[in-house]
C-alpha cells in the first residue's frame, strides 16, 4: 500500500474510534420524557376532543418558559366551549394569575351555562378562595343569575356550601346577604346535616339565622340530626326568639331547656300558652308537677285544663282523679273530654270498656279524647269498637285518631283490620296505615303494602317500600330495584341511617342505578358505614362496566383512601374505556412518587389515543 494511502486509512480509522464513544452515549442517553409530554399537550390543543383540549390548556401551565406560553392561554379564553375554558382558568389558578377570575365570572352568569357545570372548576382552589369567586359573581348586578348560581351550588351540595352561607350571610352586599339566606332556606337535615352545625356555630347569635334554622327543625321529623339547635344563642334580649329556640328544642326530647318551656307557657296566654306545653308534653317529668297545677289557677279556658291534665297524664300523676271523674261525669260540655282522657290514662286498662262507650258519644270532642287513649293503651280488645266506629265516624280529626289507634295495636286482628284503610283520602292516615303494616312484620300485612305501592302519594310509596325492606326480605329487591327511579331525594340517605349495616346490598343496587342523582346520594349515603365503605366501593368496581359508575365510584374511593387506591388506579389505568383510563390516569398524580407509576405514564406518552396521551403527560409534568 502506497504511503499516502496508508496516512489516510489510519486518519480516518483514528478518527472513527474518536467518534464512536460520543455516539454511543448519545444511543444510551434516555429521551427527556418532561420534553415529550409538553410536546404532547402543545398537540393537544388542537384536539377536536373538548375534554382532551382543556385538559392540554391545563397541562401547559407547567411549562413556564414556553414563550408562547401566555399567547396560547389567551387564545384558549376564547374557546366557545366551557369545558375548555376551565382547563385554560384553572391554567391561570395555577400561575397564579388572576384573569382565571374574569372566566369563571363570565361562565357563572352566562344564562347559557347551567352553575352546576361550571362550580367544580372552583375545586382546585383553597375553600376562601372558591367562595370569593362565587360571592363576587353573585355581588355583580349586571345580570340576574344570583338565584340560579344558588340553586347550583345545594344541588351540588359539596363540602363548602355551609362555608358559603356563613360568608354570604356576613357580606354588607345586599345580594350576596339575599343568596346567602336562599341558600340557607334550602337546606335540610337530612341532605345537609354537616352544613348545618357550622352555620349555627358560625352564625348563632344572628336573629335572622335562628329563626330559619327553627323553622327548619320544626318542619323535619324528630328523628333528624337536631343537635345544631343547641349552638343557638339568640340572647337575653330577644326573649321571643330565645322561646322559639327552646320550644325546638323540646320538639325533639331536649330535657335540658324543661324548666324554661314550662316558664314559657306560664308567661303567656292563649294560643302561645298552649303551643308551649304541646311543646313540653315530650319531656315532662314528675318534679314540675306543682308548676302545672298552679297554670290552673283562676279561670283557665278548656284547651289550658286539658292540656295540664294531659300531661299530668302523662308523667303518671293520679292527684286529679278526683276531679276528672266530676268533669266526665259533669255537665259541662267543653270539660268532659278533658276528665275522659285523664281517667282513661291513668286508669289503664281498667277504662277499656269505658273508652268504647266514649266512642258513642254525641261529643265530638269526647270521641276524640277516647280514640287518644286507646292509640296508648294499644289493646287488641279494642280492635272491634274501633272498626265499628270508623264505618260511621265523619269527623275526619277523629277518623285520623281511631285509624292512629287501630295502627298502635301490634296484633294480628289489627293489622287486618288496617288493610281496609290502605285507601282512605287523606294522605297522612294512609301513611300511617302502611307505616304500621311495615313495622308489623306480620305475612297478612304484605299485601297491603303491595297496594301502598301504587299509591298517589310518594311519602306512602317510600313507606311501603320500607316495609318490604323491613319484613319481606323475599320480594324486597324486587321492590327496591322498582323503587330507585323515583325514591324522594334524601330517602336513600335515611334509609341507610336507620337500618346501617343490614342495608349494604339495597346501597350496592342503589348504586348500580340509571338515576345518576341516585348513584350521587348512594356515594354520600355510604359515608354513614364507614367500615363498610372501601370493600363496597371495591366491589362495584370489580363488578361494573357502566363507565360513568366506574369513574364516579373511583373518585370516591381515591377521596377516601389516597394512596391505599394504587392498586385500582394501576388496574383501571391499563385496561378499561378511554373514559376510565383517562380518569384513572388523572389520580396517579397522588402516586407520582411512585417508581411504576412514573414509568407507566411515560409508557402511556406513547398511547395511540389522543386523550389518554394528554391525561398522561398532564399527570407526569405535576398537574
Amino acid at each position: 500500500m502506497h504511503k499516502p494511502q496508508l496516512l489516510a486509512c489510519v486518519a480516518a480509522t483514528v478518527a472513527l474510534s474518536l467518534t464512536l464513544p460520543a455516539t454511543h452515549a448519545e444511543a444510551k442517553r434516555k429521551p427527556d420524557r418532561k420534553v415529550e409530554a409538553f410536546a404532547t399537550l402543545k398537540a393537544g390543543l388542537k384536539s377536536a376532543n373538548f375534554h382532551t383540549r382543556g385538559m392540554a390548556y391545563r397541562g401547559i401551565a407547567f411549562n413556564k418558559k414556553d414563550k408562547e406560553l401566555k399567547t396560547l392561554l389567551k387564545d384558549g379564553t376564547q374557546d366557545p366551549q366551557w369545558i375548555v375554558r376551565a382547563g385554560v382558568a384553572q391554567a391561570y389558578m395555577h400561575l397564579k394569575n388572576k384573569a382565571w377570575k374574569k372566566l369563571v365570572h363570565d361562565a357563572l352568569i352566562r344564562a347559557t351555562l347551567d352553575p352546576r357545570e361550571v362550580l367544580p372548576v372552583l375545586n382546585v382552589l383553597k375553600p376562601k378562595d372558591a367562595i370569593g369567586a362565587v360571592v363576587s359573581a353573585i355581588a355583580d348586578k349586571e345580570h340576574e343569575r344570583q338565584n340560579n348560581i344558588v340553586d347550583g351550588l345545594v344541588a351540588l351540595n359539596q363540602d363548602t356550601l355551609g362555608l358559603f352561607v356563613v360568608t354570604a350571610l356576613k357580606s354588607k352586599d345586599a345580594l350576596v346577604s339575599a343568596a346567602g339566606m336562599r341558600t340557607l332556606k334550602q337546606l335540610n337535615p337530612v341532605l345537609h346535616s354537616r352544613h348545618l352545625g357550622l352555620i349555627a356555630k358560625k352564625l348563632g347569635k344572628k336573629p335572622s339565622v335562628i329563626e330559619v334554622l327553627v323553622t327548619t327543625a320544626n318542619k323535619a321529623e324528630t328523628t333528624r340530626e337536631w343537635a345544631y339547635l343547641k349552638s343557638l344563642k339568640p340572647g337575653k334580649k330577644n326573649a321571643a326568639l330565645k322561646q322559639k329556640v327552646a320550644m325546638a328544642r323540646a320538639r325533639y326530647g331536649d330535657r335540658a331547656v324543661g324548666k324554661q318551656v314550662l316558664a314559657i307557657a306560664a308567661g303567656a296566654t292563649g294560643a302561645a300558652q298552649i303551643s308551649a306545653l304541646e311543646a313540653y308534653k315530650k319531656i315532662a317529668t314528675k318534679s314540675d308537677v306543682s308548676a302545672l297545677k298552679k297554670l290552673l289557677d283562676g279561670s283557665p279556658d278548656k284547651r289550658l285544663i286539658f292540656s295540664v291534665y294531659e300531661i299530668l297524664a302523662l308523667v303518671g300523676d293520679r292527684s286529679m282523679s278526683g276531679a276528672a271523674k266530676k268533669l266526665a261525669n259533669g255537665t259541662n260540655v267543653d270539660l268532659r273530654p278533658t276528665g275522659v282522657y285523664y281517667l282513661g290514662r291513668v286508669g289503664g286498662a281498667g277504662q277499656l270498656g269505658a273508652m268504647h262507650k266514649y266512642l258513642k258519644d254525641a261529643l265530638p270532642e269526647v270521641r276524640l279524647a277516647a280514640a287518644r287513649v286507646l292509640a296508648w293503651l294499644a289493646s287488641p280488645v279494642s280492635v272491634a269498637p274501633i272498626r265499628e266506629s270508623l264505618d260511621y265516624e265523619k269527623d275526619t280529626g277523629i277518623r285520623k285518631a281511631l285509624i292512629f289507634a287501630l295502627a298502635s295495636i301490634k296484633h294480628k286482628s289489627a293489622i287486618q283490620a288496617l288493610m281496609f284503610y290502605t285507601r282512605e283520602r287523606n294522605a297522612e292516615m294512609r301513611q300511617r296505615v302502611v307505616r304500621a303494616l311495615a313495622e308489623s312484620g306480620e305475612r297478612e300485612a304484605r299485601q297491603g303494602l303491595q297496594t301502598a305501592l301504587r299509591d298517589r302519594s310518594k311519602q306512602v310509596r317510600v313507606e311501603a317500600v320500607r316495609g318490604f325492606l323491613m319484613s319481606d326480605k323475599a320480594n324486597s329487591v324486587r321492590v327496591w330495584k322498582r323503587a330507585l327511579g323515583w325514591l324522594p331525594r334524601g330517602t336513600l340517605i335515611a334509609f341507610t341511617a336507620e337500618f346501617k349495616g343490614s342495608f349494604e346490598s339495597f346501597l350496592e343496587l342503589a348504586l348500580f342505578s340509571r338515576r345518576i342523582e341516585m348513584r350521587e346520594e348512594a356515594l354520600e349515603a355510604l359515608a354513614l358505614l364507614p367500615k363498610q365503605q372501601p370493600t363496597l366501593l371495591r366491589k362495584v368496581l370489580q363488578s361494573t362496566n357502566n363507565d360513568d359508575l366506574r369513574v364516579r365510584v373511583l373518585n370516591r374511593l381515591v377521596k377516601l383512601e389516597g394512596k391505599k387506591a394504587a392498586t385500582e388506579i394501576k388496574s383501571l389505568a391499563l385496561s378499561s374505556s378511554a373514559r376510565v383510563r383517562v380518569a384513572a390516569i388523572r389520580h396517579m398524580g397522588v402516586l407520582r412518587k411512585d417508581k411504576e407509576t412514573r414509568e407507566l405514564l411515560e409508557r402511556f406518552l406513547n398511547e395511540p389515543n389522543q386523550s389518554v396521551r394528554i391525561a398522561a403527560a398532564l399527570t407526569y409534568v405535576g398537574g
